[in-house]
This record gives structure tokens, sequence and C-alpha cells, in this order.
């Protein structure tokens, strides 16, 4: 199904993420990039569970008032029914919120086209091995959460072994529910096995996990990105020929499968895509966000967390007046150009030849630049202290520059933004516990006294982070004093005025794990009463 361009209306992405692994979330940049090469949408972008930006910061990204909601995800189930809509606060189908309406898809998983790239996936990693004398198992993870979870996947085996592709025989299994993947070889009587991961990334699971619950290797191994070999098909295991794929997710025609969710949902909801006349036009459009941060820069704001913005300059000057003061659609200029280093190296930007400086282009490559530390440490809070030296990267226009920088401070410049006109809404600690799920609930036990003392633990000694905390423990409680409560996510070096502060607006992923370990440390330390 194709779909018609929606030049008024925005996408969102929405992934699962991992504070562990980075290639658990590059599929999901990767199909919002092909979508957006495409101009169907004003804007796109994703938004994660685990990983920057939040679901609940998500809103600040964009600038349309109508955002279709896509999972990327695998099944209908704990994440795509109870966790994503209770932190983007949707309530059904379309749901209207400070002035934005949210459209809320079905998740990839469940598409009737995920058929196909099972069997396409299959025959790539095997394509001599005879189906007749090949066992088909498709794995995922497998939770008590939902029962919704595995449906997927049961759905799909039954699809398979009905399809007249020809495998001897079609499996499910689980990484934590039975059928057990650890167990493939009893699962399969042939002397094939293609085992194809139903998840959307090589993140943790499927590359880390699974190899060595298949006896592929010994020990969790660095992440799919780290190696230099992906695969070596077929191994020789447990007297079989087992072929290991990639996960189902990383198919770039998944990109297509959104567009198709999309699009069923216009027809199952009756969408058009015809705009809805203001009452009320207005007779100039209201500046975009990018427009805003041209204006901030035209007004001398040239830094943000550890990075140096700059203008590059063609015809020896650069017109911003006329785009400032009489906004249009076309916010890109052709004499427009901009630079981003990190602010330790702008003698080398600024030297002839820019010596001792890798250079990149586009927006794209920030995510590759912020992703390892200079220590090869996964960056998974992207405003800690420890972004790497030594690059340049170079931007065609203000909205390049834009997404550029929500790769390396997601949500920032937004929420920035909001700050400045009073539209940023801030989420308290005790607020955000008390809406965990699942294991999490027992965060929710941690007295006011516990929260004060892991504040300055959790953002000032284990993780360098350079965030303005706006949360306090509750409404009524603020932060103790402390070095983290006392940041200002600004440089030391510049003034204020020419800087974009680096916000927290709620307390991140990393936190609730923290009060997760706590809470379990409180409890093992509690005696049992006789």
């Amino acid at each position: 199904m194709s779909i018609a361009p929606k030049p008024r209306s925005a996408l969102l992405i929405v992934g699962h993420g991992s504070t562990q692994n980075p290639d658990s979330s590059a599929p999901y940049f990767e199909h919002a990039e092909q979508i957006r090469r495409r101009g169907l949408f004003a804007e796109v972008h994703c938004c994660f569970w685990k990983e920057e930006p939040s679901m609940r910061e998500a809103s600040y990204l964009f600038d349309s008032d109508e955002i279709y909601v896509v999972p990327d995800f695998i099944s209908e189930g704990y994440f795509t029914q109870d966790v994503i809509p209770r932190e983007l606060q949707l309530s059904g189908p379309t749901t209207v919120l400070r002035g934005k309406t949210f459209h809320y898809c079905l998740p990839v998983g469940v598409h009737p086209s995920m058929t196909d790239l099972i069997l396409r996936r299959a025959k790539e990693v095997a394509p001599d091995a005879d189906p007749a004398a090949t066992t088909l198992i498709i794995t995922g993870h497998g939770t008590g959460f939902n029962k919704n979870s595995t449906k997927a996947i049961h759905d799909q085996v039954a699809l398979i072994a009905a399809s007249g592709a020809g495998y001897a025989a079609v499996v499910a299994a689980f990484m934590e529910e039975a059928p057990f993947i650890a167990d493939w070889d009893q699962l399969a009587l042939t002397p094939n096995v293609v085992v194809v991961p139903f998840f959307i990334s090589d993140g943790l699971h499927s590359y880390q996990d699974i190899p060595v619950l298949l006896g592929i290797e010994t020990e969790i191994g660095p992440a799919a990105s780290q190696r230099e070999v992906f695969r070596h098909n077929p191994h020789s295991l447990r007297g079989k020929s087992l072929f290991y794929s990639s996960a189902i997710g990383t198919e770039p025609l998944i990109a297509d499968v959104i567009l198709d969710l999309i699009g069923d949902f216009d027809i199952s909801h009756k969408i058009t895509n015809e705009p809805v006349a203001a009452i009320f036009p207005q007779s100039v459009e209201p500046l975009t966000s990018s427009q805003k941060l041209l204006h901030a820069i035209a007004n001398g704001v040239h830094r943000i967390g550890e990075i140096e913005i700059g203008i590059v300059v063609s015809n020896d000057r650069l017109e911003l007046n006329d785009q400032i003061t009489k906004p249009t659609t076309e916010t890109s200029d052709s004499n427009q150009r901009f630079s981003l280093c990190h602010a330790a190296d702008v003698a080398l930007r600024d030297a002839n030849g820019a010596p001792g400086l890798t250079t990149y282009a586009g927006p794209g490559a920030a995510r590759e630049i912020a992703a390892y530390a200079e220590d090869g440490t996964y960056r998974f809070l992207h405003a800690q202290r420890n972004l790497r030296r030594g690059w340049l990267l170079c931007l065609d226009t203000v909205e390049d520059l834009r997404l550029a920088l929500d790769q390396f401070y997601p949500a920032c410049v937004g929420l920035w933004l909001a700050q400045q006109d009073a539209s940023l809404e801030v989420e308290h600690l005790r607020d955000k516990l008390q809406r965990q799920s699942g294991m999490y609930q027992r965060v929710r036990s941690l007295s006011n006294e516990a929260l004060q003392e892991l504040v300055p633990l959790t953002c000032s000694s284990a993780v360098p982070c350079a965030r303005h905390l706006l949360w306090q423990v509750d409404a009524d409680t603020p932060l103790l004093p402390s070095a983290a409560s006392h940041r200002r996510g600004l440089p030391d070096d510049v003034p204020a005025a020419a800087a974009i502060p680096l916000l927290c607006r709620e307390a991140c992923n990393h936190w609730v794990a923290e009060c997760l370990a706590a809470a379990k440390a409180a409890k093992s330390a509690t005696p049992v009463s006789q």
C-alpha cells in the first residue's frame, strides 16, 4: 500500500532501546531515515522506553499538530497495550493532548507482510538448505506480563506452516517460556535448523543472549557493531547444521510495513488527508522550532553541552533577517550551512583544513559520533560529559542542524524552546515511580529519604550527566542540596545567553533502574519477622 503525502502530519516511531547495547535502537533510526527521505511527512522522529528521548519527551520533538504513532514492536502485548499508551498518555486510537492529535497504530509485528519477510530472511541465511530437510524456528522473548506477547510468533508459525513454503516443521521457541530456544535441537528432528529471531534489532537478546542459548557462543560477547563478522553459517552443533539469521526488524522493508500500518489506520478510522480549516486562520504561520533555533544562533547562541555550533558562510554573508521576520514553509536557504564539533576542538576547526578532525556530513552521522566515548564506553545517556573529540560534522540546512542536535542531545532543543515559552511540563520523581509496572512496581515503596540519598549517587557519581534537574521528589519536596541539584546544564566557559541548556524534565530510565536496585537491597536487608 502506498499512502498519500501528509505534509501537515508527523510520524513517531516508538522502540524499546537499551542502556547496554548501542545496536538496539539502530533499526528504528534507519526506518525513520528511509521514511524521511520519501518526504511523506513534515517530521519523522523516534522515541524509546529504555533510551533517549523518552516517550514523555517525544512531543517536544514536533511542531506538527497531528502525529501518527507506530510501535516498532513485534507483538501486541505488554509494551504496546500497557507501557506505550501509559507513557504517551493515549486513551484510544485517537487522542487529543495539549493541542496535538495522536493516532495510535498497530505494531509492525502483526502486519500480514511479516510472513513474507520471515521467509525471505530464512532463505537468505540458508539459501542451499533443502526446506524438506529443514526445521524453521521463529524465536522471541516470551513474558508473563501479557499473554499476547507470544501470539504474533505463534500466528506466524501457523501461517508459514500453511503457506506451502515446504519446511519439514515450523516451530515457535522462546527465551523465557516453554518451548525454550535453548532446547532447539530437541525441537527439530531434521538435519538442518534455521533460527529467525522475531525481534526488531540485533541487540542484547538476538545478538548477545540467544547465541549463548543456542550454543554458538560460550559467553555473551560485544555488540554486533563492534564485531567484524556478523554470522558464520552454518554452525555444526549437536549433530545438526544450524543457521542463525539477523533479527527480522533489521529488514529495510519494515519501513514499508510502517507506512502500510498508517494507511490501514486511515482506512479503519476514516482519516482523510485533507487539512482541517482553522476557524480563525492565522495571517502568518507561527515560527517552527528550526526557525527559532536559527533565530537563537543569529543572536549569539553557539554552544550546547560539549558541542560548538558554527555557521558556514558562503558569498561572504549569511542572510537571516528576512527568514526570521517573514517565516515561510521554506526554512532553508542556499547560503545557510552549519558545522558542529567538540567545544575543545574549535581551534582545529578554525585552522586551515581542520587538521586532525575527521569530517562527516549529514545529521545521521551524529548518532554514530555520539554512540561511544573515547574509551569505547557506550554513552546510553547522551548528556554524559564524555563526548569523544576529533570530528567535524557539516550540515546543509537548519533542519539538518536540528536533527543532528536531537541525535547528540535528544529532545533538548525542544525542551529549551518549551521552557522559553513557558509550556514545559516537569514530572516529579514520585509521579514517575508511581506509574511503573511489572517488576519495577517495587520502586514505589522507596521512602523520600532513600530517594534523596540516590540523587547525588545516581546523577553525579554513577553517571557524570550534565543535565539541569528540573524535577523534585514530589511537588512539595525539593531536592536536597548536592552537586547534582546545583547543576545548571550549561558549560562553564561561555555566557549563559550563548548556550542552550541541557534540561532534565523527568528522571531517566537509568534513574529508575537505580531505584529498583535500591528497593531490592532494602528488601533483602529487612529482617524476616518471626
